[in-house]
C-alpha cells in the first residue's frame, strides 16, 4: 500500500468519526403539538345614543311672539270708546289682544284692549268699564285704565272690579291715578279722554301671567279659506276683515271705512280673529248688556286666510278661557295680535272664500 492510499483512507476514517461524533451530540428537534384555541371575538361595545335636544321656544304670554327667557309683563288692559265721535282710535292698533263686546243698548260697542308688549303715550279715547268687561278681567288679573264705570243695579261694574282685588286701577272719575289722563281739546267730552301708559309704567307692576292663548308658526286654523268677513253687531255698526296676502293679516273696516289709528297713522290689522258667541242679555233701565262667559259655546277662528269651526269653553272664570276645534284638540293660533269678537244671536255674520 503506498502512502497515498493509506493517508486517503485516514482521512476517511476521521471524517467518518467526525460525522459519528456530530450525529451523536446534536439535539433532536421537537415538534411542538399545535393547539386549536378558539377564536375569541371581542363584543362591540355600542356607544350610548346621545339624545337629540330640541330647543324649547318661549314665547309671548299674549302674543305668542318667539322671545330669549321666560319674562314679567307690565301688562294692563284699558276700555276704549267705540261710538262715532271716538273715531279714529289711539294706540289700538298696537294692543296684544283686544275684546269688542256689545254695550248699552245693544246698538254700539266697546273694547277692552289688552297692551302688554307696547305702552304707547295716547291710547283712547277712554270710557267708562260695564259688567262684561270686569267677568273678562277675573281671568287676567290686570292692571285696568278706565274713566268710570256704571253703577246701577245689576249692571253694577265698579262693585264688580272691587271684588276682583286688581292690581292697580287708574280711574279718573274716582281721581285713582288720574295724573296719567289727559284731554284732547280738538274732540268733545266724553270722547276725548286719553290714557298715557309710558308714563304710567312707573306704577304698572311687573307681573308674570299665564300664556293666553297657544301659538306656532304654523297656526291649525286650516279648513276653508275666507278673504272676508262682516259682522254686522247693528244698523250703525258694522265690522269687515279683509285678508292681505302680502301681510297675512286682515285688515279692518268699521261700516266700509277703513279703521285707522291716529298713534302710528296705520290700517289696523289683525293676526288672529276669534269670534266667541255667548248668551246676553240687557238689565236695568239703561239697558246695560252683560254677557254669560261660563260654560261653552261656539267659537269661529280666522287666521292666515283660513277658517275653522270649534268651541269655547269655561268651567273657571279665573282661569283663561279655552278654544277648541270640532275634533277637540286645542286651537293654535299665529303669533301676533288676536281680536276677539264677543257676538250674541243678532248679530248677522257673512263670510266670503
Amino acid at each position: 500500500m503506498n502512502t497515498t492510499t493509506h493517508t486517503f483512507k485516514r482521512f476517511n476514517i476521521a471524517l467518518l468519526f467526525a460525522s459519528l461524533l456530530l450525529v451523536g451530540c446534536s439535539t433532536p428537534v421537537v415538534e411542538e403539538p399545535i393547539i386549536n384555541e378558539p377564536i375569541v371575538i371581542p363584543p362591540v361595545v355600542e356607544e350610548p345614543e346621545v339624545p337629540v335636544v330640541v330647543p324649547q321656544i318661549i314665547r309671548h304670554a299674549f302674543n305668542g311672539q318667539e322671545i330669549a327667557s321666560q319674562q314679567s309683563y307690565q301688562a294692563f288692559a284699558i276700555i276704549i270708546s267705540n261710538s262715532k265721535e271716538a273715531r279714529p282710535h289711539s294706540g289700538i292698533s298696537l294692543a296684544d289682544i283686544v275684546y269688542e263686546v256689545t254695550v248699552d243698548g245693544w246698538a254700539i260697542t266697546r273694547f277692552m284692549a289688552v297692551f302688554a308688549n307696547e305702552h304707547p303715550t295716547k291710547v283712547g279715547p277712554v270710557r267708562s268699564a260695564r259688567v262684561s268687561f270686569a267677568e273678562i278681567l277675573r281671568e287676567f288679573k290686570l292692571p285696568f285704565a278706565h274713566f268710570g264705570s256704571a253703577e246701577i243695579g245689576q249692571g253694577d261694574a265698579l262693585t264688580v272690579l272691587r271684588s276682583i282685588n286688581l292690581p292697580i286701577r287708574f280711574d279718573a272719575h274716582k281721581g285713582l291715578n288720574d295724573e296719567f289722563y289727559s284731554r284732547d281739546s280738538s274732540r268733545n267730552a266724553p270722547h276725548n279722554a286719553y290714557f298715557n301708559a309710558k308714563n304710567a309704567l312707573v306704577k304698572i307692576p311687573s307681573l308674570e301671567y299665564e300664556p293666553r292663548f297657544l301659538f306656532d308658526e304654523t297656526s291649525s286654523v286650516n279648513d276653508a279659506s275666507v278673504s272676508e268677513l262682516v259682522l254686522r253687531y247693528s244698523s250703525t255698526n258694522t265690522v269687515k276683515y279683509v285678508y292681505d296676502m302680502q301681510t297675512k293679516k286682515y285688515k279692518r273696516y268699521i261700516n266700509d271705512s277703513a279703521m285707522m289709528d291716529t298713534y302710528n297713522n296705520t290700517h289696523v290689522s289683525v293676526t288672529n280673529i276669534i269670534v266667541l258667541n255667548a248668551p246676553h242679555k240687557d238689565v236695568e233701565a239703561v239697558r246695560y248688556v252683560l254677557v254669560d262667559y261660563i260654560g261653552e259655546g261656539k267659537a269661529e277662528f280666522y287666521v292666515n286666510g283660513k277658517h275653522e269651526q270649534g268651541t269655547w269653553k269655561q268651567a273657571d272664570n279665573t282661569k283663561p278661557t279655552q278654544y277648541f276645534d270640532s275634533s277637540g284638540e286645542q286651537i293654535v293660533l299665529s303669533p301676533g295680535n288676536t281680536w276677539i269678537q264677543v257676538v250674541h244671536s243678532n248679530v248677522t255674520i257673512t263670510q266670503k272664500p
